[in-house]
């Protein structure tokens, strides 16, 4: 049998998928002829549909190196050999050589989609995602009516969080083909970021007409839900979700979150310890150190309790800190550093070891992440502990702070002091629903003449720094806090703190100080629903959104409230 017979037979068997028929007639016109380039060509297209992406690669660049330059197969091979790179993750060589075909002039569509998804995968966190963007419009403008390469864009515009430009690449790729169900699932995650939960609805429902049982449409059918308060049937979502993957750890912890706002602890809680498994979910540091049960004797043992998720989440949940030692436990606790000071306010702090995140753990028999301890605790909704003040202001510090606001506004007779916090970090994933701006606090100043305003942020956004500038009455104290124990004194000098979500609101709560706190329609879990009051935090009161993202109406609440039952000076 000649050469063109083989490999005529070799290229049928490869199509039929009869893999190791056709490898043994591509290896034995090798051995016979070493240097054909089609048949190293047709050898590495045979390994690669086998996942064997070395010998892909290997066979490729064989077949290189024996065709001319100029020869009619090197275009092929070397893009073939550009997709073996790619999977065996050498992605900077895979974009090098795509990128020296698109720069000797072969513009084709498939080149600009690969490099772009080598330049992606070279930056994970998205540094080179512009680039890839440019690239992926060349391939746009040479194949505009492809759908994969719309929604390819889409992607990367929805990770750099251009929400409204990922919307309209979304729905072109639907124009083009309305058939695929992940299309409606990604168009219904753009109207989500956006806030349009009612139409991310819209669009997941689709998504489950085409794929009954796609589980990321019924995972984030759920969370749309959630945000219209329509827990029951969010629950419902996450539940059908479960049956069809039992172990969808975002499931399980989205459900355990509608649970937790709905005050079901009881079930919630054992299935927000899923919060480590799901996508995107933070590590789990100190794994190598057995967790506590919660039924092992703690007397005599040395447990590590550690701070996770955010500044206010450690504020509220070292609550527990005080049970632990109460139960004869020696504690390290382990914080970031910013509130290392405000933690030695703990009144047991005597009794346990203070160290911040990044230094040296000492020997201990236990450790457990900080928002374990309600679920270990057997915490039940009408049974949070919450005796405050469990943290407190450092003398020396309120000192300075009172001598300080007073040189901005001495304290007149019968005047009240109300601090303010209008949003929190900007990276936060509910910020956009949660932060206000400044602007948006000034009808409060018309309650009553006897109030005086102070902003208790170090970090004031560009356009709410401009128009506290512009505005008496109104002073900023955040380009003197440090760290929180500055904050806890500058709130210790204040009547009440008027906040959003933030921090700054488990603060003051957890000080046992007067705090009014605004709250978006579909509230964190830890505010519940329905009611004014909070069982974590006496002193609060709850001001809520009666529709998604209207914050006028909370202000107006606020000031009506301000005017009537301000609390007493301090």
């Amino acid at each position: 049998m000649n050469a063109t017979e083989t490999l005529r037979q070799a290229f049928q068997l490869f199509e039929q998928e009869h893999y190791a028929a056709a490898e043994q007639a591509l290896f034995g016109l090798l051995d016979a002829e070493p240097g054909n380039a089609q048949a190293l060509h047709l050898l590495g297209s045979v390994a690669a549909a086998q996942g064997r992406h070395e010998e892909a690669a290997v066979a490729l660049q064989r077949a290189l190196q024996v065709l001319p330059q100029d020869a009619r197969d090197t275009l092929a091979v070397r893009y073939k050999l550009g997709r073996a790179f790619y999977e065996l993750g050498r992605f900077e060589d895979a974009f090098l050589l795509y990128r020296d075909l698109i720069e000797s002039g072969h513009r084709l569509p498939e080149l600009f989609i690969a490099a772009a998804a080598a330049l992606q995968a070279l930056s994970p966190s998205g540094k080179n995602d512009e680039h890839a963007i440019a690239l992926l419009d060349e391939a746009l403008q040479l194949q505009p009516d492809a759908a994969d390469t719309w929604h390819r864009k889409a992607l990367l515009l929805e990770r750099g969080k251009r929400w409204e430009a990922a919307r309209a690449s979304m729905h072109r790729a639907l124009q083009l083909d309305g058939q695929r169900a992940v299309y409606w699932l990604d168009a219904g995650l753009a109207e989500h970021a956006l806030g349009e939960f009612e139409e991310a609805l819209k669009f997941y429902d689709q998504a489950l007409i085409f794929d009954p049982d796609y589980v990321d449409a019924h995972v984030s059918r759920g969370t749309s839900l959630a945000r219209l308060r329509q827990y029951e049937e969010a629950i419902e979502s996450y539940r059908r979700t479960l049956y069809l993957a039992p172990d969808e750890a975002d499931a399980k912890v989205n459900l355990a979150l509608s649970l937790l706002v709905l005050g079901r602890f009881q079930e919630a809680l054992p299935l927000y310890e899923w919060r480590w498994e799901g996508r995107g979910a933070d590590p789990y540091r100190h794994e190598s150190i057995p967790a506590w049960n919660g039924a092992s004797p703690l007397r005599g043992k040395r447990i590590l309790l550690w701070a996770e998720q955010g500044h206010g989440d450690t504020i509220q949940f070292s609550r527990y800190v005080e049970q632990i030692v109460g139960a004869g436990a020696q504690v390290v606790f382990e914080v970031p550093a910013s509130l290392l000071p405000l933690m030695a306010s703990l009144p047991s702090w005597a009794s346990f070891e203070l160290i911040a995140m990044g230094e040296a753990v000492p020997a201990v028999d236990y450790q457990l992440p900080l928002m374990s301890l309600p679920l270990v605790c057997n915490t039940h909704y009408d049974e949070i502990p919450a005796p405050v003040p469990y943290l407190g202001a450092d003398d020396a510090r309120r000192q300075e702070w009172a001598a300080r606001i007073d040189g901005l506004a001495p304290r007149g007779a019968g005047r009240l002091r109300v601090g303010v916090v209008c949003s929190g970090n900007p990276g936060n994933v509910n910020d956009r629903r949660r932060s206000i701006a400044l602007s948006q606090f000034a009808p409060l100043a018309q309650a009553r003449g006897d109030l005086d305003f102070f902003v208790l942020q170090p970090d004031l956004r560009q356009e709410d720094a401009a128009w506290l500038k512009a505005h008496e009455a109104w002073y900023d104290l955040g380009e003197g806090i440090r760290d929180f124990a500055d904050t806890a004194a500058a709130l210790s000098c204040m009547d009440l703190l008027v906040t959003v979500d933030t921090a700054a609101a488990h603060l003051a709560g957890a000080l046992g100080m007067p705090v009014w706190i605004a709250l978006p329609f579909a509230p964190d879990w830890r505010w519940f629903l329905g009611r004014h009051d909070s069982p974590w935090y006496p002193a609060a009161r709850l001001f809520r959104q009666q529709r998604a993202g209207e914050w006028g109406d909370v202000m107006l609440t606020i000031k009506a409230a301000l005017a009537v039952s301000a609390p007493q000076r301090r």
